[in-house]
């Protein structure tokens, strides 16, 4: 699945945002909207084929003069629908510095 396919699926309102994504959300203090941004801004850093899913990372604001980077797990089973499995912002310790697109070795 390429980068195209999901974001269109997306800005056409065909997507489904799981509970794990919503949980993440409000413990890490960022909206629905929020993702959306980022799949729709963002770029594919990994890729599962077997579980048929994506890693986007990609940038939001969150208000004025405030953005961040989420990572959004995307899974694209579904013909129709992109699922966004869970989203996060990303952690320093485990992704190399801004913007999180490189995992530590």
């Amino acid at each position: 699945m390429d980068i195209e396919t999901i974001q269109k699926r997306v800005q056409d309102g065909n997507y489904l945002v799981k509970s794990h994504a919503i949980i993440h959300a409000l413990k890490e203090g960022f909206e629905r909207q929020h993702i959306i941004e980022a799949v729709l801004n963002g770029k594919i850093i990994e890729e599962y084929p077997d579980s048929e899913r994506v890693l986007i990372c990609g940038n939001a604001i969150l208000a004025k003069d405030v953005d961040i980077y989420l990572h959004v797990v995307c899974e694209y089973a579904d013909p129709v629908y992109i699922e966004f499995v869970t989203a996060y912002i990303p952690d320093e310790i485990e992704w190399e510095k801004p913007p999180f697109k490189r995992r530590k070795r």
